[in-house]
Protein backbone atom coordinates (compact mmCIF):
# COMPACT_ATOMS: atom_id res chain seq x y z
CA UNK A 1 0.00 0.00 0.00
CA UNK A 2 1.19 3.43 -0.66
CA UNK A 3 0.17 6.49 1.05
CA UNK A 4 -0.40 9.08 -1.35
CA UNK A 5 -1.97 12.66 -1.52
CA UNK A 6 -4.61 13.49 -3.94
CA UNK A 7 -3.05 16.15 -6.07
CA UNK A 8 -6.50 18.48 -6.29
CA UNK A 9 -7.54 18.30 -3.18
CA UNK A 10 -4.91 16.65 -1.25
CA UNK A 11 -6.99 14.22 0.41
CA UNK A 12 -5.03 11.24 2.22
CA UNK A 13 -5.21 8.43 -0.46
CA UNK A 14 -3.95 4.51 0.06
CA UNK A 15 -3.65 2.88 -2.97
CA UNK A 16 -2.31 -0.52 -4.00
CA UNK A 17 1.55 -0.68 -4.74
CA UNK A 18 0.72 -2.22 -8.22
CA UNK A 19 -1.46 0.39 -9.43
CA UNK A 20 -0.91 2.53 -12.76
CA UNK A 21 -3.41 5.01 -12.30
CA UNK A 22 -6.71 5.59 -9.50
CA UNK A 23 -9.22 7.56 -9.33
CA UNK A 24 -9.30 9.87 -5.84
CA UNK A 25 -12.63 8.86 -3.41
CA UNK A 26 -12.99 12.29 -2.18
CA UNK A 27 -12.98 14.68 -5.44
CA UNK A 28 -13.33 12.21 -8.16
CA UNK A 29 -9.85 13.31 -10.08
CA UNK A 30 -8.28 10.73 -12.20
CA UNK A 31 -4.43 10.30 -10.97
CA UNK A 32 -1.65 8.40 -12.47
CA UNK A 33 1.29 7.40 -10.23
CA UNK A 34 4.62 8.53 -11.46
CA UNK A 35 7.67 5.41 -10.58
CA UNK A 36 11.28 6.26 -11.65
CA UNK A 37 10.36 9.49 -13.15
CA UNK A 38 8.40 8.08 -16.20
CA UNK A 39 4.37 8.65 -15.75
CA UNK A 40 2.78 6.28 -18.13
CA UNK A 41 -1.24 4.65 -17.83
CA UNK A 42 -1.10 1.13 -17.96
CA UNK A 43 -3.46 0.86 -20.85
CA UNK A 44 -1.50 3.87 -22.45
CA UNK A 45 1.54 1.38 -22.30
CA UNK A 46 -0.20 -1.35 -23.55
CA UNK A 47 -1.89 -0.10 -26.97
CA UNK A 48 1.55 1.83 -27.13
CA UNK A 49 3.38 -1.20 -26.82
CA UNK A 50 1.04 -3.24 -29.18
CA UNK A 51 1.36 -0.15 -31.89
CA UNK A 52 5.11 -0.76 -31.59
CA UNK A 53 5.19 -4.26 -31.88
CA UNK A 54 3.30 -4.32 -35.59
CA UNK A 55 5.58 -1.25 -36.52
CA UNK A 56 8.27 -3.67 -35.96
CA UNK A 57 6.06 -6.57 -37.53
CA UNK A 58 5.57 -4.41 -40.72
CA UNK A 59 9.14 -2.61 -40.94
CA UNK A 60 10.94 -6.46 -40.30
CA UNK A 61 8.39 -7.96 -43.48
CA UNK A 62 9.19 -4.54 -45.50
CA UNK A 63 12.84 -5.81 -45.20
CA UNK A 64 12.12 -9.46 -45.55
CA UNK A 65 11.10 -8.95 -49.48
CA UNK A 66 14.04 -7.75 -51.35
CA UNK A 67 16.31 -10.04 -49.37
CA UNK A 68 13.61 -12.64 -49.85
CA UNK A 69 13.08 -11.52 -53.81
CA UNK A 70 16.90 -11.60 -54.32
CA UNK A 71 17.19 -14.79 -52.53
CA UNK A 72 14.90 -16.61 -55.08
CA UNK A 73 16.47 -15.13 -58.00
CA UNK A 74 19.45 -16.79 -57.05
CA UNK A 75 17.67 -20.12 -56.55
CA UNK A 76 16.29 -19.94 -59.71
CA UNK A 77 19.72 -18.93 -61.45
CA UNK A 78 21.76 -21.68 -59.61
CA UNK A 79 18.40 -24.36 -60.63
CA UNK A 80 18.78 -22.87 -63.98
CA UNK A 81 22.74 -23.82 -64.44
CA UNK A 82 22.51 -27.00 -62.52
CA UNK A 83 19.52 -27.77 -65.59
CA UNK A 84 21.93 -26.10 -68.47
CA UNK A 85 25.13 -27.99 -67.18
CA UNK A 86 23.17 -31.23 -67.47
CA UNK A 87 21.86 -30.62 -70.99
CA UNK A 88 25.45 -29.70 -71.63
CA UNK A 89 26.45 -33.01 -70.29
CA UNK A 90 23.99 -35.15 -72.49
CA UNK A 91 24.62 -33.13 -75.36
CA UNK A 92 28.07 -34.10 -75.52
CA UNK A 93 27.62 -37.55 -74.97
CA UNK A 94 25.55 -37.53 -77.97
CA UNK A 95 27.97 -36.04 -79.79
CA UNK A 96 30.61 -38.80 -78.88
CA UNK A 97 28.36 -41.19 -79.43
CA UNK A 98 27.77 -39.96 -83.25
CA UNK A 99 31.55 -40.07 -83.45
CA UNK A 100 32.17 -43.30 -82.16
CA UNK A 101 29.49 -44.02 -84.69
CA UNK A 102 31.08 -42.27 -87.54
CA UNK A 103 34.55 -43.69 -86.86
CA UNK A 104 33.24 -47.20 -86.85
CA UNK A 105 31.69 -46.60 -90.06
CA UNK A 106 35.24 -45.38 -91.21
CA UNK A 107 37.13 -48.15 -90.46
CA UNK A 108 34.95 -50.90 -91.34
CA UNK A 109 34.66 -48.77 -94.78
CA UNK A 110 38.38 -48.87 -95.26
CA UNK A 111 38.93 -51.91 -94.23
CA UNK A 112 36.64 -53.67 -97.19
CA UNK A 113 38.29 -51.52 -99.45
CA UNK A 114 41.47 -52.99 -98.67
CA UNK A 115 40.50 -56.47 -98.26
CA UNK A 116 37.71 -57.16 -100.71
CA UNK A 117 39.15 -56.31 -103.87
CA UNK A 118 41.48 -58.67 -103.65
CA UNK A 119 39.72 -61.50 -103.18
CA UNK A 120 37.57 -63.10 -106.35
CA UNK A 121 35.19 -65.38 -106.90
CA UNK A 122 32.26 -66.49 -104.93
CA UNK A 123 34.06 -65.79 -101.71
CA UNK A 124 34.67 -62.24 -102.66
CA UNK A 125 30.60 -61.95 -103.34
CA UNK A 126 30.04 -63.07 -99.64
CA UNK A 127 33.00 -60.97 -98.38
CA UNK A 128 31.39 -58.02 -100.03
CA UNK A 129 27.68 -58.91 -98.47
CA UNK A 130 29.13 -59.38 -95.15
CA UNK A 131 31.64 -56.00 -95.26
CA UNK A 132 27.71 -54.25 -96.73
CA UNK A 133 26.12 -55.67 -93.41
CA UNK A 134 29.23 -54.61 -91.29
CA UNK A 135 28.87 -50.98 -92.94
CA UNK A 136 25.31 -50.82 -91.79
CA UNK A 137 25.36 -52.96 -88.08
CA UNK A 138 28.84 -52.35 -86.61
CA UNK A 139 27.97 -48.33 -86.15
CA UNK A 140 24.46 -48.92 -84.89
CA UNK A 141 26.03 -51.60 -83.07
CA UNK A 142 28.78 -48.67 -81.29
CA UNK A 143 25.68 -46.34 -81.65
CA UNK A 144 23.53 -47.82 -79.32
CA UNK A 145 26.51 -49.04 -77.19
CA UNK A 146 27.69 -46.07 -76.32
CA UNK A 147 27.03 -44.33 -72.45
CA UNK A 148 25.01 -42.21 -72.34
CA UNK A 149 24.68 -39.83 -68.67
CA UNK A 150 21.78 -40.44 -66.69
CA UNK A 151 18.95 -37.10 -66.90
CA UNK A 152 19.43 -36.81 -62.90
CA UNK A 153 18.34 -32.69 -63.30
CA UNK A 154 15.11 -33.52 -61.17
CA UNK A 155 17.32 -35.51 -58.50
CA UNK A 156 20.03 -32.74 -58.71
CA UNK A 157 17.43 -29.71 -58.38
CA UNK A 158 15.46 -31.61 -55.20
CA UNK A 159 17.11 -29.33 -52.96
CA UNK A 160 16.93 -25.97 -55.18
CA UNK A 161 13.40 -26.30 -55.63
CA UNK A 162 12.26 -27.30 -51.82
CA UNK A 163 14.21 -24.09 -51.27
CA UNK A 164 12.57 -22.28 -53.86
CA UNK A 165 9.23 -23.32 -52.42
CA UNK A 166 10.14 -22.03 -49.03
CA UNK A 167 11.44 -18.39 -50.03
CA UNK A 168 8.01 -18.27 -52.32
CA UNK A 169 6.14 -19.18 -48.90
CA UNK A 170 7.85 -16.93 -46.81
CA UNK A 171 7.64 -14.21 -49.47
CA UNK A 172 3.59 -14.82 -49.36
CA UNK A 173 3.80 -14.74 -45.81
CA UNK A 174 5.60 -11.14 -45.88
CA UNK A 175 3.49 -9.63 -48.42
CA UNK A 176 0.24 -10.74 -46.60
CA UNK A 177 1.59 -8.64 -43.41
CA UNK A 178 1.87 -5.66 -45.11
CA UNK A 179 -1.87 -6.37 -46.82
CA UNK A 180 -3.04 -6.49 -43.25
CA UNK A 181 -1.00 -4.33 -40.96
CA UNK A 182 -1.89 -0.58 -41.06
CA UNK A 183 0.74 1.47 -42.06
Amino acid sequence: MLKLSCASCTAPLEVEGDLGYFTCDYCGTAQIIERSGVAIPAPKAETDLKAVQRATARTAAELAIPRLTKELTEAELARAGILLAAKAKLESAKRARRTYAQITFGVVFVLGLLTIPDIDGVMGTVLAYAWLAALIAAPIWVYTRAWLPVDNGREATAAIDARITQIEEHLRVNRSMLDTLPV
